[in-house]
């Protein structure tokens, strides 16, 4: 089923002393991969932890479809459909993948877990993103791009359609980007809507179909068509100067 799109309107952000988010507007699309882009302190991270239910804005709503949300909370956002894959995996590397995959709601009877049943729906969750992982093992043995890729897991058996990646690739080999590409790749195609913050031009340009830019907390444009853009107009756009 097709998401609906993802609308920030008129978001801020201020903490003491700093404005880090200043009135951001724009529309991410179910069916495209939707880049932010900008330099250093340019204020993406933070409307991921916004859209994630981490920081509750200061102005402005989010929207999904017809509907303005109100996270005040992670559990809220999560309630939403929303996921956001930060660098640092919400993941208990002393757990099993299965425990990890449902912790919070584990299939159990007067307290005990149905340890098969939780196989059962663990290898239902990995299949096709991960099949070589065992559920049984420990999520601390694994690499860095599997536990990635339990992350994901978990976030699509909730049902998430908003979909946002914040640095995905920082610590992956060139084997696992390519992975992590070939599934971000089906989520697009799926119909959700993919938000993927990255400062490694080169990936933006490999899987995004859109991208917004942003500087020092503001708004700078956004382009609805990559094929259209080059490398030099992007970052004479990030940066706000021609690159000689």
């Amino acid at each position: 089923m097709t998401a609906a799109a993802l609308r920030f309107d008129g978001i801020g952000k201020t903490f003491p002393g700093v404005k880090a988010l200043d009135s951001i507007s724009f529309t991410a699309h179910p069916g495209q991969v939707h880049a932010l882009m900008g330099e250093n302190g340019a204020g993406k991270s933070t409307l991921l932890k916004i859209l994630g239910g981490a920081y509750i804005p200061s102005s402005g709503s989010v929207q999904i479809g017809a509907q303005t949300m109100a996270f005040k909370c992670a559990a809220d956002s999560i309630a939403s459909g929303v996921a956001v894959i930060h660098q640092e995996l919400h993941l208990v590397p002393e757990m099993s993948v299965a425990e990890n995959l449902f912790l919070g709601h584990l299939p159990a009877r007067f307290g005990v877990v149905n340890r098969s049943q939780l196989r059962q729906r663990a290898l239902a969750c990995l299949k096709g993103l991960a099949d070589e992982i065992d559920p049984q093992e420990k999520l601390g043995r694994l690499s860095l791009g599997q536990r990635q890729l339990v992350e994901i897991a978990k976030a699509l058996s909730r049902g998430a359609h908003v979909i946002a990646f914040d640095e995905p690739t920082s610590s992956l080999s060139a084997r696992e980007i390519d992975r992590l590409m070939a599934i971000i790749t089906r989520l697009r195609d799926e119909g959700k809507v993919v938000l993927y913050v990255s400062h490694r031009m080169e990936e933006v340009f490999r899987i995004c179909d859109a991208v917004t830019v942003f500087k020092d907390g503001r708004y700078v444009r956004t382009f609805d068509d990559m094929r259209a853009l080059s490398h030099d107009q992007l970052v004479t756009c990030m940066v706000g100067r021609d690159i000689q």
